[in-house]
C-alpha cells in the first residue's frame, strides 16, 4: 500500500520532448547488451555446434545445471570398468582424425596462427572446446585466434588432466596434447582392470583414497559427503593398494619409528644432533621390554644394532600431528595428521614414507565418531595437549586405497592424472 501510494503521488518530470526522446534511446541502448546476453544464454542451452564432440555423457548433461545430490555423486564402482572400455572404444574412433599440434612455444590468449588452430582442433575433438563466449557467441570466430572459448577449452582441458588451471597451453599442457589418442585409449583400458579389482557393492559408507589424484573422499549413500587432499608416499616409498577399514581414531598419537625410516633418516640425525632430536621429542625404546631411554650414544648403537627403535612422544611437534587413523594392513600404513601444511598448496603431492598425510583430519574424526556424540568441539578439544587417547570407530567404514590415472566420472567426464609410480607402462 506504501509503495501504491507514493507511485501515485510521483509525477514524472517536466521534460522537453527533445530530453524525452535522447532518454529513451539511452535506455534503448542500454537493454541492448542485455538483450543479446539473453539471446546467447537461451542459444547455449538449447543448441549445440554440430561439429563438437562432448566426452562421453557431457554431451547429454551440458544443457543441465547438475542438482546438489547429482553434482556430489560417487562413481559406480560396478560400472566404473565398462565405462572406461566405451571410452576407449571412442579414443580409437578419435585417432583417426587427431593431428598433434605442431611444435613450438606456449599458446595464450591473444595468440594468432596455424598453431593456434591446431590447438581448437584437437580440443574440440576431445569435446573441451564448446564454441565461442560473449555477446557476438553466435558469430563464427576465426579459427586462428586465441579467443575467450579457446581459453575456456584448454581449462577443461587442464581440469580434466590434473594440470595446474592456467587457461594458457603452457609446456606441460603442450607435452600431454602431444599423447595420441590411441596411447591415451590403452590408459583407459588399464585403468579399466583396476576397477574391476574392486568391489562391485562397496557398502554404504567407506572411505576412497586414488593415490594419483592425491584426494580422500568419504561417501555416504553413493554420496561425496567429504573430500580433501592428500600427501602419499614418494616414488621410493610408495603407497600400496589396500582393501580394509578405518577401525580406531587416535587423538594425540605417539609414533613408533618403522625401521627402514630409523636406518636411512632418523639415525643419523640422532647421532649429528641428539639434543635437538630429544627437543623434537625422540625417546629411545627398546624392543620387548618397551622401556624408554633419553637418546645417548649408547642407546642410538642399541636402535642401530636392531634391538631399540625411536619413539616420538605425543604433543605438538609429533610427526603425525594430532591425529591419526589405524586401518589394519601388514604394510604399516594409516592415515594422519601432518605439520608440514605447505605441502597441501603443491599440485603434485608424493612426498610421504607412504603413509597418507591429510589436509583435514579432525573433520574426519567428526565424520566418522559424529554419531558417537562427538562433535567439532569435542574433537578439538581431544587435540589439545599431550595426552594420547583412542577411540574406537562404531561400524567402522571400509576404505579403499587404490591407484587410477583414469576413470569417467559422475558427469560423463574422462579423467586422467599424471603415473606418478609408472605403473601404466
Amino acid at each position: 500500500m506504501c509503495i501504491n501510494k507514493r507511485l501515485k503521488n510521483t509525477k514524472p518530470p517536466n521534460l522537453s520532448m527533445c530530453e524525452w526522446h535522447a532518454l529513451a534511446v539511452v535506455g534503448f541502448c542500454a537493454l541492448l547488451p542485455l538483450g543479446a546476453l539473453a539471446q546467447q544464454e537461451t542459444a547455449s542451452a538449447n543448441t549445440i555446434a554440430p561439429d563438437i564432440e562432448l566426452p562421453g555423457a557431457q554431451a547429454e548433461q551440458q544443457n543441465t545445471l547438475p542438482t546438489v545430490a547429482a553434482a556430489n555423486r560417487a562413481i559406480n564402482f560396478a560400472s566404473a570398468g565398462n565405462a572406461l572400455r566405451e571410452e576407449a572404444v571412442r579414443y580409437r574412433t578419435l585417432a583417426q582424425r587427431w593431428q598433434p599440434i605442431d611444435a613450438g612455444t606456449p599458446l595464450r590468449a591473444g595468440d594468432q596462427g596455424p598453431r593456434v588452430a591446431q590447438l581448437r582442433a584437437i580440443l574440440k575433438l576431445y569435446g573441451d572446446y564448446q564454441g565461442p563466449l560473449g555477446p557476438l557467441a553466435s558469430a563464427k570466430s576465426a579459427d586462428d585466434r586465441f579467443d575467450a572459448g579457446l581459453q575456456r577449452a584448454v581449462e577443461s582441458y587442464q581440469r580434466r588432466h590434473g594440470i595446474e588451471v592456467t587457461g594458457t597451453a603452457n609446456r606441460t599442457t603442450l607435452e600431454a596434447l602431444s599423447r595420441p589418442p590411441q596411447e591415451l585409449a590403452e590408459i583407459l583400458e588399464i585403468n579399466a582392470e583396476r576397477w574391476d579389482k574392486l568391489p562391485a557393492k562397496p557398502g554404504n559408507r567407506y572411505i576412497f583414497v586414488n593415490v594419483p589424484d592425491f584426494q580422500l573422499q568419504l561417501i555416504d549413500d553413493q554420496q561425496v559427503v567429504l573430500t580433501m587432499k592428500t600427501v602419499v608416499g614418494k616414488s621410493s616409498k610408495r603407497t600400496p593398494d589396500l582393501n580394509t577399514r578405518v577401525v580406531s581414531v587416535v587423538f594425540n598419537p605417539t609414533w613408533t619409528v618403522p625401521r627402514s625410516i630409523l636406518l636411512t633418516d632418523l639415525l643419523p640425525k640422532a647421532r649429528n644432533f641428539p639434543e635437538a632430536m630429544h627437543k623434537r621429542g625422540y625417546r629411545v625404546i627398546r624392543y620387548g621390554t618397551n622401556t624408554t631411554t633419553p637418546i645417548s650414544e649408547k642407546s642410538i648403537e642399541s636402535a642401530a644394532r636392531g634391538k631399540a627403535t625411536l619413539r616420538q612422544i605425543a604433543g605438538p611437534g609429533n610427526t603425525l600431528g594430532r591425529v591419526k587413523f589405524v586401518i589394519p594392513n601388514k604394510q604399516a600404513i594409516f592415515l594422519h595428521d601432518t605439520q608440514a601444511q605447505s605441502l597441501f598448496d603443491q599440485r603434485h603431492r608424493a612426498f610421504s614414507h607412504g603413509c597418507i598425510r591429510l589436509q583435514q583430519p579432525e573433520e574426519l574424526a567428526y565424520a566418522l565418531l559424529g554419531k558417537q556424540g562427538w562433535d567439532r568441539t569435542r574433537v578439538a578439544q581431544a587435540t589439545t595437549g599431550d595426552e594420547s587417547l583412542t577411540i574406537k570407530v562404531k561400524n567402522p567404514p571400509k576404505l579403499f586405497i587404490t591407484y587410477l590415472t583414469a576413470w569417467v566420472d559422475h558427469l560423463g567426464q574422462v579423467q586422467f592424472r599424471p603415473d606418478i609410480y609408472h605403473r601404466d607402462r
